[in-house]
């Protein structure tokens, strides 16, 4: 694929993913305390003591059980705890990324949706997350995979 296709390929993914990546607008004044940016392979991955407080939110351990995120994905646009959680996830939050990429603005509605039947199916809010299918590929994307009963 010669250079000007790639570029406008990319172009295109990102004009795509970019209503989804919009809704990461609202974590931006978490985002400028002694925050780091960087971009990797195309996406803004951002790390910082106010998002490590998000993302160990109430909001995200009723999801999780109790534990929180490391990171979460946003379009284009990945937040981590720290520098350390943003290495360990980079693969896994990359591949939501992907997903995001081929879903578009619909990949927020499928990925909930994927999740409530996941919890419904199993009985078990605590699958929502864990059966989930986009997270099984994240998970098979890093090399190992885990579901709930």
């Amino acid at each position: 694929m010669s250079s000007v296709v790639r570029r406008i390929a990319r172009v295109a993914a990102v004009l795509w993913v970019a209503p989804v990546s919009l809704c990461a607008l609202p974590l931006l004044p978490l985002a400028l305390w002694r925050a780091q940016w960087r971009v990797v392979n195309g996406v803004l991955e951002i790390t910082g003591p106010a998002l490590s407080w998000f993302l160990h939110g109430p909001w995200f351990r009723l999801l999780t059980g109790g534990a929180g995120f490391a990171a979460a994905t946003i379009g284009h646009v990945i937040v981590a705890r720290d520098a350390g959680c943003m290495d360990g996830c980079r693969v896994h939050e990359h591949a939501h990324v992907r997903q995001c990429e081929r879903w578009g603005p619909l990949f927020p509605f499928a990925y909930v949706g994927a999740g409530l039947y996941a919890a419904l199916r199993a009985r078990n809010f605590g699958a929502y997350y864990w059966n989930n299918p986009f997270e099984r590929e994240a998970r098979a994307a890093e090399g190992r995979d885990k579901t709930l009963p």
